[in-house]
């Protein structure tokens, strides 16, 4: 069997005709007419095909006059049919015909032969190419992620943070401000825990053992190829401690004493209702893109609110954000990542993490300057900072967050103090000094410098209970 394919374009509709020769589907038989010469298919057959049954009927409607594109089709003598049931039959072509389009199935090409099966083609949206978001740049409008390739254009420059990383191999004992005490890890050790009357479950135990076990599991970690919820599980079990939860809330217990609390992947969106005082930084000029603040850092620590009587603890929110009704003030961020492949983004989300708590901080300092009606001294300066630590596999690093000024808020910067490897016992040591350091300054300066000011803003109102703020106070 032969087949032939005619198409005629009229407009935008675009036919394709399957014209059968030599088989049961039409019957021409020649007949002269003066006016046009016809051939149709005889739709009372079954098996007439459908696209030819279609060009048939504009064929039929004016056989009586010429063909206007020149056509010429000779006129045969074909069945009788029920213009009735001819119509009812061309609903049901059509109806078909226009189910198979919407169901994503393309026309038939001229060229193909239409006994061939055509493919569906995809939705649009299948055939959309998808991007690696990790490394792509989105467009105005879309919000920011740490994992941008240009966060610290559109994002963190905009609102005046800054990543220093020269500089580093501070002196730490200088920078801690803690001179006077011994040099020795140990000796510096027995000193802290005698600062706090409470024994603290954080504290690190320095011994040639311990160094030894903990460079010993990094060694593995690496052998092994574990993921980065192996390394963070391991340090947040030996090295980022964490203190025992009570089953009563804080303003149940009757003891008053400093420890820090631990937090993971806390959420610290601005705007939510159980952070109340809790702001992002201002913007110093307009972001490229709007960024969220939705931060959840791997790890942070905060003051227990047992550092008040327990008769006050419910209204330190009035003066900053309290989290799960027993911590306010984080001082300490720490984020994991599997290796330093990912370290850019980690340095972001430690940045992103310092720079809101450092500001709220700031908050807290100056409305108690004002009240109080003092200024910024170097005492209060010192106080304004947040460390970091980033951990990239083996390899870690300390960061000092601090304000760029004063006396207004013009930005931060996230200083690199210091560096190691957890697979070196010298790095190791170090770092479980720098973790003791922290908590130290944490709780002695940070802790006892938040507490004095919020006992100033409560003095600085002349309608305030004085018995409230004797309690506040103690």
């Amino acid at each position: 069997m032969q087949s032939l394919i005619q198409v005629e374009e009229d407009g935008d509709h675009r036919e394709v005709v399957d014209n059968t020769r030599g088989d049961d589907n039409t019957q021409c038989t020649p007949t002269h007419s003066n006016e046009s010469e016809t051939c149709l298919p005889n739709y009372t057959y079954s098996n007439a095909n459908p696209l030819a049954c279609k060009r048939a009927s504009k064929l039929s409607s004016s056989a009586s006059s010429p063909s206007s594109s020149g056509m010429c089709f000779h006129n045969l003598d074909a069945a009788n049919t029920d213009p009735e049931h001819m119509t009812q039959l061309w609903k049901a072509v059509m109806s078909h015909h226009n189910n198979i389009e919407r169901s994503g199935w393309r026309r038939v090409n001229p060229s193909e032969s239409l006994s061939e099966p055509t493919t569906p083609s995809l939705p649009l949206a299948s055939r959309t190419t998808s991007f690696d978001t990790r490394s792509s740049r989105p467009g105005r409008g879309t919000n920011a992620r740490v994992t941008d390739a240009d966060f610290m254009e559109s994002v963190l420059e905009p609102y005046g943070i800054e990543i220093r990383y020269k500089g580093a191999n501070k002196d730490l004992r200088k920078h801690f401000g803690i001179l006077g005490l011994h040099r020795d890890l140990k000796e510096r050790l027995d000193i802290y825990k005698k600062a706090f009357a409470a024994p603290l479950s954080v504290w690190l135990e320095i011994d040639q053992e311990r160094i030894q076990r903990i460079q010993q599991e990094y060694e593995s970690l690496r052998v092994y190829g574990c993921n980065e919820a192996e390394y963070s599980a391991y340090a947040l079990r030996d090295i980022f401690l964490s203190e025992p939860r009570y089953p009563r809330l804080p303003a149940q217990e009757g003891e008053q004493c400093w420890l820090p609390i631990r937090m993971l992947q806390l959420a610290q969106k601005p705007g939510k209702l159980q952070l109340e005082n809790w702001d992002a930084p201002p913007e110093l000029r307009r972001p490229s893109r709007r960024y969220e603040w939705d931060v959840h850092p791997n790890c942070a620590y905060y003051v227990s609110l047992r550092a008040f009587d327990a008769r006050v603890r419910s209204s330190i929110g009035d003066y900053v954000s309290v989290v799960q009704r027993r911590a306010f003030c984080s001082y300490f961020t720490i984020e994991f990542k599997q290796d330093e492949e990912d370290i850019t983004t980690t340095r972001y989300r430690v940045a992103v993490a310092s720079a809101m708590a450092l500001y709220n901080r700031y908050c807290l300092k100056i409305s108690a300057l004002q009240k109080s009606g003092r200024d910024w001294d170097e005492k209060q300066k010192g106080q304004m900072r947040h460390y970091g630590i980033t951990c990239t596999g083996l390899r870690w690093n300390l960061w000092c967050t601090v304000p760029k000024s004063f006396e207004n808020w013009t930005g931060c910067s996230m200083l690199k103090l210091c560096s190691g490897d957890c697979d070196v016992y010298e790095g190791t040591q170090k770092l479980m000094g720098i973790v003791n350091d922290t908590h130290y300054w944490g709780l002695e300066v940070h802790g006892k410098s938040c507490k004095g000011d919020i006992v100033a803003i409560a003095r600085s109102d002349p309608d305030a209970d004085l018995n409230h703020i004797t309690l506040l106070a103690g």
